[in-house]
């Protein structure tokens, strides 16, 4: 099963407790576990981290081609299905319209298609309908979730 890390996956740990002048092997991980296919993320995600010229731009310009899958047009199916649990589920026009216009839909239509799971910072949040949170969308369609920490101890990796 493949890993498919959300933007806060890299985002929060760049900026806080993983930066890269401190704690580089976690960065160098996700590039190796890219390279074994046990870490893929989406382009949606790319384009996402890719909007600030900063070190995560430069870091995605060097190991990106391994990390992020292409566009895949066999996602439509999946996309659909998303979309309509997000319209018919309470929530509010906006939380649908910021959900389907960011990654984090992608993400779950991805998750579904190959059978992988999410890695997120997010935390589920049901009651909420001001906002889709991946953890709901994903458990709602069957897709598992963990965060960064889970990811790194279900691989036996250390710093």
């Amino acid at each position: 099963m493949t890993l498919l890390p959300d933007s806060n996956t890299f985002l929060t740990p760049a900026m806080t407790y993983y930066a890269f002048d401190i704690c580089g092997s976690y960065w160098s991980w996700i590039a190796q576990a890219a390279a074994t296919g046990d870490v893929k993320s989406i382009s949606p995600v790319k384009r996402e981290l890719r909007q600030k010229d900063d070190q995560i731009r430069n870091w995605i310009d060097m190991h990106g081609s391994d990390i992020f899958m292409p566009d895949d047009s066999a996602v439509t199916n999946t996309m659909a299905q998303v979309a309509t649990w997000a319209g018919s589920n309470g929530y509010t026009p906006a939380a649908v319209a910021e959900f389907l216009g960011k990654a984090d839909s992608y993400l779950v239509a991805y998750a579904m298609l190959g059978g992988h799971q999410i890695v997120t910072l997010e935390v589920g949040a049901p009651a909420a309908k001001s906002k889709i949170k991946i953890p709901d969308a994903a458990n709602a369609h069957g897709i598992s979730t963990i965060t960064p920490y889970q990811m790194l101890r279900q691989h036996g990796v250390y710093f």
